[in-house]
């Protein structure tokens, strides 16, 4: 009997870049610079959240999205809403909600916020055992201290300068303490998309407990990616019905498995 032939997987071999990312065909393009885009406005961002396998031919996937709103209130302070939806196995879904009222400030320092998680089960039912909510405020007067969620927004009003370098503690995910992070920005680059060139900025993340992280931004101040070993998030228009698509693939997989099974006794 011949052996079956194993499919041929080839190796990333490489942190992710945005390079890389058009190769594996993330990304084709990115929203255009825009005049209209004011960082220190309000605004919505939707990132889709892919995350790679270690292979360039399977096991990357789209996984979630993340949805950053700034809503301006004074001059020292505003508000972000965000919502992280991540789609797990067998169409299972979490949903974290959070808003976080912050200091105007180059970190976006938090003030006080309100979180909350959920899960939704493949029959698309909430799962209330597992639902959780909670509240934290930060210590008066604390500027050297912010959350991931909240560097979205921050980077987005740095000066693209050699001096700019921020130091600080991270709260990731408003609840796991991350000491000693640095952000800084890396410059000006003509990053190739497909067959153009596209003018882009860089800010890298380094710190305790963390893998790096790069943010890239537009000239209109705009972040398009934020980028990890394995993992990015994508500005994308399309992020939440790309993310619908995937939930409704898995879940429409859990039911004939199910039903197979239940056949099968």
């Amino acid at each position: 009997m011949a052996k079956k032939q194993s499919r041929k997987r080839t190796v990333v071999g490489s942190p992710l870049t945005l390079e890389l990312l058009h190769e594996l065909a993330v990304v084709s393009q990115f929203p255009p610079v825009s005049e209209d885009f004011d960082p220190k406005g309000d605004w919505v961002n939707t990132y889709r959240i892919w995350t790679c396998h270690g292979y360039r031919e399977s096991g990357n996937q789209d996984v979630g999205l993340l949805t950053i709103q700034r809503i301006t209130q004074s001059e020292d302070s505003f508000t972000l809403k965000v919502r992280r939806h991540v789609v797990q196995v067998d169409g299972l879904v979490n949903v974290i909600e959070a808003t976080i009222k912050c200091r105007n400030n180059p970190l976006a320092c938090p003030i006080r916020w309100e979180i909350s998680s959920r899960f939704l089960g493949p029959d698309n039912k909430p799962l209330p055992e597992l639902a959780h909510k909670e509240t934290g405020r930060a210590p008066e007067a604390v500027d050297e201290s912010t959350a991931d969620w909240c560097l979205f927004e921050a980077a987005q009003r740095l000066a693209f300068d050699e001096q700019t370098s921020l130091r600080f503690d991270l709260l990731e995910g408003l609840t796991l303490a991350k000491p000693d992070q640095h952000l800084d920005y890396r410059g000006a680059h003509q990053v190739k998309i497909g067959r153009k060139y596209v003018r882009m900025h860089c800010f890298q993340q380094l710190g305790h407990g963390i893998l790096p992280y790069e943010y890239w931004l537009n000239e209109s101040h705009r972040l398009l990616a934020a980028i990890s070993l394995h993992k990015a998030y994508i500005l994308d228009e399309q992020a939440e019905e790309i993310v619908r698509r995937r939930t409704d693939q898995l879940r429409q997989s859990y039911q004939r498995g199910k039903s197979r099974k239940g056949k099968s006794q």
